[in-house]
């Protein structure tokens, strides 16, 4: 007998405070024709399972992305729905009709834990594009009064004294290529291919943050390594050097930096090119493996192309509706990465925003939500801040 499933789909953004974890809760109402009720409530279980999934992965990764890759969803992803579904339970069957069975399922979902499946199989992102680094790093010989930086250098131009910085440099691009690739991102590598030459208008020692989007958009990057590694004579030894990192990862986007790196090391007496390439050669792996873990831990996040923002709470709030307050707030719209505590005083609460999407759009997208007892009102927003009131039921609305 060929079966037939009828969905009615109620989703219901809730909360649920995990250990390092953020659950959300959804209710799916579903009706099978299937005669047999074994059969009919297992139809509704599957389908509360697929729906659901389907509507969370897409306010995830976008609607597009989702339809480019249902096969993949379909076999990595919905097979594997235990991981990031620690919870099903089935409401009562009830037989509508001689031939109709309808059921409610309220589901418990990870969304961590399906982040992280999504991740592993390349579909955490709505770009489907591979990131891009840029390098921009200045070298600086304090001793031997010598600097190099490759967007300074034509192909003509005196290199006299310059060898050394130079070689660290494209030793230096050549293991940041290596270690952001085991994530994923390409590392491009401006000396090797001649980049200098197409920024000979651009010989800034730095530059500002309009001229660093328009050069990064010019040669294709999203993430700039903006920094300087620095030589010094040793303050406590002769004959021995510090060499000084300081390094950040910059989103293309808004200039945010999303990783940093610092470091201070002094070498063995000796040689100034000898002692300074052999303790270069492990500091620098170090620094750029931080930095690659520190990107590709942002990335996971998806707070690539965000921004912060402030978002202020007019009112009291008690401790245990603040908590909720962030997860509830979170789950209602994707484009929310994540939400700090900043102050917390008797006339209101500040916190820290973490999104996608400016507080404009996410007053439209949040008009108001429900903290039981409390209710959550859109109040005002600005370039760089959204605020809301809060409100209690039982005071008939009057806000707090």
């Amino acid at each position: 007998m060929k079966k037939f499933v009828f969905i009615l789909v109620t989703l219901f953004a809730g909360s649920l405070l995990a250990q390092k974890n953020s659950v959300v809760e959804r209710t799916f109402e579903g009706s099978s024709k299937d005669k047999n009720p074994t059969l009919a409530k297992r139809q509704i279980q599957e389908e509360a399972t697929r729906a659901v999934s389907e509507t969370l992965i897409k306010e995830i990764i976008g609607e597009a992305k989702y339809g480019r890759n249902k096969a993949l969803i379909e076999q990595k992803i919905l097979k594997n729905s235990a991981r990031y579904i620690p919870l099903s339970h089935p409401g009562e069957l009830k037989q509508e009709s001689p031939d109709l069975f309808k059921m409610s399922v309220q589901l418990k979902i990870s969304i961590d834990d399906l982040q992280s499946l999504l991740l592993e199989n390349g579909l955490f992102y709505e770009s489907d594009s591979t990131p891009v680094v840029l390098p921009l790093i200045r070298w600086s010989d304090k001793v031997g009064l010598r600097s190099y930086s490759w967007w300074n250098e034509s192909e003509g131009s005196d290199r006299s004294g310059k060898n050394f910085l130079m070689s660290q440099n494209q030793s230096f691009e050549s293991m940041l290529k290596s270690v952001f690739a085991k994530n994923q991102f390409y590392v491009l590598r401006p000396v090797v291919l001649h980049f200098s030459e197409i920024l000979k208008e651009h010989r800034a020692d730095k530059w500002n943050a309009d001229e660093l989007q328009m050069i990064s958009q010019k040669l294709g990057a999203q993430i700039v390594l903006d920094g300087e590694i620095q030589v010094i004579k040793s303050a406590d030894r002769s004959e021995a050097y510090v060499i000084q990192i300081r390094i950040s990862a910059l989103q293309v986007q808004n200039g945010r930096s999303i990783a940093e790196v610092s470091r201070n090391i002094e070498t063995d007496p000796g040689a100034f090119d000898a002692v300074v390439d052999r303790k270069l050669k492990d500091l620098l792996e170090q620094a750029g493996s931080d930095l690659a873990s520190q990107v590709q831990e942002a990335w996971s996040r998806g707070t690539l192309g965000s921004s912060l923002y402030k978002l202020t709470l007019k009112g009291r709030l008690p401790l245990l509706q603040q908590e909720a307050f962030k997860e509830a707030f979170k789950s209602k719209a994707r484009e929310i990465k994540d939400i700090k505590e900043r102050l917390i005083s008797d006339e209101s609460l500040v916190f820290e925003l973490d999104s996608l999407i400016s507080p404009v759009e996410l007053g439209k997208k949040i008009p108001d939500l429900m903290v039981s007892p409390y209710r959550i009102v859109f109040d005002s927003s600005r370039e760089s801040e959204i605020i809301y009131k809060i409100q209690k039921e039982s005071d008939g609305g009057n806000s707090k």
